[in-house]
Parts: C-alpha cells; sequence; structure tokens
C-alpha cells in the first residue's frame, strides 16, 4: 500500500482550524556551560529546562511550526536531518529510516510508529512527554548499538510528585489526556493516552472513497525510591493501529490491523554519588494483520523478553566507565503472500513466507571517556553481538571498536574526531521477507569517518561544522515505493554517503534568536553492478529560522526551507489497444534514480499568545505552513483514467502527487 490515499487525506484535514494542546511557554533560560569537553560529534539535544549551548529547549520546539507534537518530528529541524511532511520518520546523511535507533527511558523501541501503511505519519510518544531527547548521527560511543546511522535517545520526565494534575487536549489529529500525581512520599506516576481521530473528521467530511484509519496509544510510568540507594521504575507502552480503505484501484484497497506493546522494569543501583548500576526487565509483542487488493495479505507475530545490566563508574575525575549486557529470546511468525506489480501490462512477481523461527541474541559493550587533560578528552569502546539463530554457516557474531577524540586547543574552539564500526543485526523481527530473505544472516555494517569544528566566539553565538564520510556493507534488501506500486529493484550489497553539516546560532538577545543549518552530502550505492544514488541522496538542505519574544506573552517564529530533490525513477505509460473495447496501460520504469524531484521550499510562522490568570492559564497560537503556497512535489505517480459509467481505462497518466498546501491552522490550550 502507497502512500497516495493519506497524502491525499492529510490535504483535506490539514485545511480545517484545530485545537492544539501544548505545554506552557516559558522565558528563555541562560545556557549553562559544560565541565568537560563534549567527545561525541553529531550531537544534538532537546531538553525540558537549561542546558548545554548546542541543546534546543522542549519550550522552543513547542514554538515551532510543525504538525503535530511530536518529538520525532522535532528532529526534523537538524542539518543532516532527512524528512518528509507527512512522516515522522527521518533518515540522517543519507542512511536510511529503518537505520535509526529510536530508545525511550533506556529501551529500545520497535517501529514506534502510527499510520503504518502511510510510512508512519505520527511516532507513538509526544512531545510533552519528554524531559530531554538527544540525536546522535555518527560517530556515537559504544553504549548505543543496533542500527548503523543514528540514535534518537529519548528520556520522559518525572512525573510531578507534589499534587495530582491532569492535562487534556486537542490537536491536528490527536485528543491527548494526561494524569499524573504523587505515591506516597518515595515516588510518582504518570498515565497518558492519546487516540487519532481522522475518522471521526473523514465522517462528516464529503469523500468519494472510503478511508477509516484508527489508531490509539497509551504510555505509563511508575518511579518509587525503595531505599536512598536503590530505585525502581516501571514503563509501559502500547500501540494500536486499525485501517480500512476502499478507493476505485483495487490494488490500492486495503485492510490492517497492528499492536504494539513493550514493558519493562529499571532497578537502579547507586554506590555513593558517581558509581550506579541499572538493571532491566523487559518484554513486548509486536502483531500484523495486512490485507492488500483482492488477496494479499502480509501478517507477522512477533514476541521477545529479556534483561540487561548496565554499570557506570566515574572515577579518579577523569575516567568515566561504562558496561553493559543483555541477553534477549525472540520468536517471529510470517505469512506473506504479495503479487508484486511489475513492469508491463498485468505481470506480476509473487514473493512468498511462511516463517516460524525462535532463538537467543546476545549484545555487550565496554567503553571508557578519558580526560585527558583540561584541553583534551578521548572515548574507546567496543560492542559485541551473537546470534544464535542465524542461518548455519554464517558467522554469528560481530565485534565493533569505536574511538573518538575531542581537543580544545583555544578556549572558545573545540575540535572532534571519531571512527567506529557499527553493526546492524537482521534479527527475527526485521526480516525483509519483502525480497525474498526468509534467513538471518550477517549484520549490516557502516564505518563511521568523522571530524567537526565548534566555535563560539561568545557564549550566545555558535558555529559547528562537521564532515562525515561513511560506508556501508552487507546491505540486506530495501523495499521502495515507486508510483503508488511497491516496485522491489535490485537490492544494493554496498554504499557510502559523504558531507558537511553547518549549524549556525545567535542568541542575539532574551528576546531575538537566529539560526542557520545547511547541509550538503552525496550517498550512492551499488546494486547489480551497477552505482545510483540512494533514496535519500539530498545534495543541498538549507534552513533559515528566527525567534522573536515579541513581548513577555507573544511570541513569534519564523522559518524557511529549501533542499534539492531527492533521485527519482523515471516512469512511462504507455497506451495500448485491446482486441477487445477499451485500452490497458503498459507501465514501464527507466534507470533507477537517474532523475530527480524538483527542489523543494517553504516558509512557515507562528505566532503564540500567553495569557496567565491568578489560577489558570490561556495559551493559543496561530500558524500557517507553506504559506506562499509553493507546490512542492512528493512523487510522480502511475495513474489510469476511467470511464464514469463503465468503469473501462480510457487513459493513462503520469500524475504529480504533491506535499502539503497553504495549512492555516489554530490551536489554543488552557491549563489550570
Amino acid at each position: 500500500m502507497s502512500t497516495a490515499s493519506f497524502r491525499y487525506l492529510m490535504c483535506l484535514i490539514l485545511h480545517i482550524l484545530f485545537f492544539g494542546a501544548t505545554s506552557l511557554a516559558q522565558e528563555e533560560t541562560e545556557p549553562i556551560q559544560l565541565k568537560k569537553i563534549v567527545v561525541t560529534p553529531g550531537r544534538f539535544t532537546i531538553y525540558d529546562g537549561a542546558a548545554a549551548r548546542l541543546s534546543l529547549s522542549k519550550q522552543e520546539i513547542e514554538r515551532f511550526p510543525l504538525i503535530d507534537n511530536d518529538v520525532m518530528r522535532a528532529g526534523h529541524i537538524f542539518p543532516g536531518v532527512i524528512s518528509s511532511d507527512y512522516s515522522a520518520r527521518f533518515s540522517v546523511r543519507g542512511g536510511e529510516k529503518d537505520d535509526i535507533s529510536v530508545r525511550l527511558d533506556g529501551m529500545e523501541l520497535y517501529n514506534p510508529y502510527h499510520l503504518q501503511d502511510f510510512g508512519g505519519a505520527v511516532s507513538l510518544v509526544g512531545l510533552g512527554l519528554i524531559q530531554r531527547a538527544e540525536l546522535l548521527m555518527g560517530g556515537f560511543p559504544a553504549e548505543y548499538g543496533e542500527k548503523m546511522s543514528g540514535v534518537f535517545d529519548i528520556t520522559t520526565r518525572a512525573a510531578n510528585t507534589e499534587t495530582v494534575s491532569a492535562n487534556f487536549g486537542l490537536d491536528l489529529i490527536n485528543a491527548t489526556a494526561m494524569v499524573e500525581g504523587p505515591l506516597s512520599e518515595k515516588g510518582g506516576w504518570l498515565l497518558s493516552a492519546r487516540r487519532g481521530y481522522v475518522d471521526v473528521i473523514l465522517a462528516l467530511m464529503d469523500v468519494d472513497e472510503q478511508y477509516k484509519p484508527q489508531y490509539a496509544d497509551v504510555y505509563g510510568k511508575l518511579t518509587y525510591q525503595l531505599t536512598d540507594a536503590d530505585t525502581l521504575t516501571f514503563n509501559g507502552l502500547y500501540g494500536w493501529d486499525k485501517n480500512r480503505i476502499r478507493v476505485e484501484d483495487v490494488d490500492n484497497n486495503l485492510d490492517s490491523r497492528y499492536d504494539n506493546s513493550t514493558v519493562w522494569s529499571k532497578w537502579r543501583h547507586a554506590f555513593g554519588t558517581s558509581n550506579w548500576t541499572d538493571v532491566f526487565v523487559f518484554a513486548g509483542t509486536s502483531r500484523q494483520e495486512r490485507t492488500t487488493g483482492k488477496a494479499d495479505f502480509d501478517n507477522r507475530d512477533f514476541r521477545f523478553f529479556g534483561t540487561k545490566a548496565e554499570f557506570t563508574s566515574n572515577f579518579f575525575d577523569k575516567h568515566t566507565f561504562r558496561s553493559g549486557i543483555a541477553w534477549r529470546w525472540l520468536a517471529a511468525q510470517y505469512q506473506y503472500n504479495v503479487q508484486e506489480r511489475q513492469a508491463g501490462i498485468n505481470v506480476y512477481k509473487p514473493m512468498l513466507a511462511d516463517i516460524d523461527n525462535s532463538g537467543n541474541e546476545i549484545k555487550a559493550f565496554v567503553q571508557d571517556e578519558w580526560q585527558l587533560h583540561p584541553k583534551a578528552a578521548l572515548n574507546v569502546g567496543g560492542r559485541y553481538v551473537v546470534q544464535g539463530y542465524r542461518e548455519a554457516g554464517i558467522q554469528s557474531y560481530e565485534i565493533g571498536p569505536r574511538v573518538a577524540l575531542a581537543l580544545q586547543p583555544a578556549e572558545n574552539l573545540v575540535l572532534r574526531g571519531a571512527w567506529g564500526i557499527y553493526h546492524q543485526p537482521i534479527h527475527l523481527m526485521g526480516l525483509p521477507v519483502e525480497d525474498g530473505i526468509k534467513t538471518v544472516g550477517r549484520a549490516e555494517q557502516a564505518a563511521h569517518y568523522i571530524f567537526g569544528v565548534e566555535y563560539t566566539p561568545t557564549d550566545n553565538f555558535l558555529v559547528r561544522a562537521e564532515g562525515y564520510y561513511n560506508t556501508f556493507t552487507n546491505l540486506a534488501g530495501r523495499l521502495r515505493e515507486f508510483g503508488r506500486q511497491n516496485q522491489i529493484f535490485a537490492s544494493p550489497e554496498s554504499g557510502n554517503a559523504k558531507g558537511v553539516d553547518v549549524f549556525v546560532t545567535h542568541v542575539v538577545s532574551h528576546r531575538l534568536t537566529w539560526t542557520v543549518g545547511y547541509a550538503y552530502g552525496i550517498a550512492e550505492e551499488k546494486a547489480g553492478g551497477t552505482t545510483i544514488f540512494r533514496q535519500y541522496d539530498r545534495r543541498h538542505s538549507l534552513a533559515l529560522s528566527s525567534s522573536h519574544q515579541l513581548s513577555p506573552t507573544w511570541h513569534l517564529y519564523l522559518s524557511w526551507r529549501f533542499h534539492t530533490g531527492e533521485p527519482k525513477t523515471p516512469l512511462t505509460h504507455r497506451e495500448v489497444q485491446l482486441a477487445e473495447e477499451g485500452l490497458a496501460c503498459d507501465r514501464q520504469f527507466g534507470d533507477t534514480h537517474s532523475e530527480r524531484l524538483p527542489a523543494y521550499h517553504s516558509l512557515d510562522f507562528r505566532i503564540t499568545k500567553r495569557s496567565p490568570y491568578r489560577r489558570w492559564e490561556m495559551t493559543w497560537y496561530f500558524q500557517i505552513l507553506n504559506l506562499y503556497n509553493h507546490t512542492n512535489v512528493d512523487q510522480y505517480a502511475f495513474s489510469e483514467i476511467r470511464d464514469e459509467k463503465t468503469r473501462a481505462i480510457i487513459a493513462c497518466e503520469i500524475e504529480e502527487e504533491p506535499l502539503f498546501p497553504i495549512v492555516p491552522t489554530l490551536g489554543i490550550t488552557v491549563v489550570f
């Protein structure tokens, strides 16, 4: 199923004014200085409160002109991030979207997105839940594993331990309720529930096609201080989706259901003030039932449980030592029977898979961040992974060494470099059965080479530039979308990405801040002996923004975004006269990624008004995305024009499918 129906759906909905739930805007706080040199390159942080100067506050993010309060969409603002208006998912530095690890309170999440039939338009984690989120785009240390391009590490905020409070709100497509409060004198609890109401809006609209997308999620957290040295935390996250689409093109009809749940507990024991251990116990399930067209189905049922322990020690005021080991058992069932449409008239390729397998895996890491000198710091470490369920005769383990160095030759200048081997194991819950792969082989592998410069002439001015060169080997199959049909081309064997990211920000005063982000990148891969551009090869990207605190209660944010078009495969649609009455459309694909989409650009703004009262406070905002209504192209798609009465094909076309048009929205929040 393609994203075409969802694009049409969203363009209709986005013209409706909506009430949005946002956290209350707070006055800017001055950044604080780090006590030690930050070693890790490619790192951006979203935080709740005062933090280092390389961070953006959650309050700032909530003022951006964004669709939905989605922490994953907040990551789209950083240079080197490649994203789409329609999806919360993103890739970094020429990698794939599946190459990003999403962690929540120390646990890696499996596919944490709603509306998965449309590319993952909404994530399972709302921005209001977070305390801190870090995006690492390369050269990250050994404590982070699983994925080979980037990490989005989210930490949820602590519950209100003084009194019970509640927050209710509506945004563009969600209704949210959050309740929190104390748990005796030693802890607190937080419960958040969200329900998408796209189906309710569509029921009130006059739409020819039948759409019924539904989704909901629940997140809960409980923290209890057993002793001065021991803290217990329990987390749970559950997401549910159901979708039904009926359109004229039978191939695009859809029935689907998704369930995704993860529960985990963490016991932290502190040894004094500088050493501690974290012990996790976790379990989860994921289920997918998906039927497309007349008979195609894609059913998947996953289960897992396991434990992990991590140890952190700060000693001699110069070393931060971390180590950890994790064990996980997985079980996976696949029932896959899809007729993939190929070039030509009624040409289909059957893709079949019937898999029932289970097994164990073990992962471990060790790293030491050593403050060599007040002007130099070094991070050295490595990861180890072994999978007991790999195909016979295939090496069952990988070892990935990593090293990063930071030098501070002057008070306002920091140089950073990193190298590492990053493995992305193909586990039982991620078999690319779409490419006919039914067993687990070697892990995908990337090597990162990174050099960066950070210059801060004053505390309120930052210039940061970072160059990178990444290589990719042992690549498994990738599913690409072209023209409303899932079309599988030759899977790449290897690839590389290289480029430069530049980030400049200046806090002119407590009322005015401006930011510039620029990224240049080239991403290529080898498939079938031919070198082509990768799907997320984006040559130039530029983002200009300014934040204006017009008064203590009025705030204005302006943003202009530009990027060159991503690669596309040419499509042709030849009309063939049938022997009987009517036409048929002969679909053909040109050379893979031999052309490019048109350039993208958009001007967005948002104005926010905060009105504090004695016992309550109201915040409202008005924003417009794509202010000058530029037509940005998402893709070109095959289209069959049919006679209204006979339903016979009368013409064959290649249609331009756009991204968002001009989108005005209004939101309001009242908090007591």
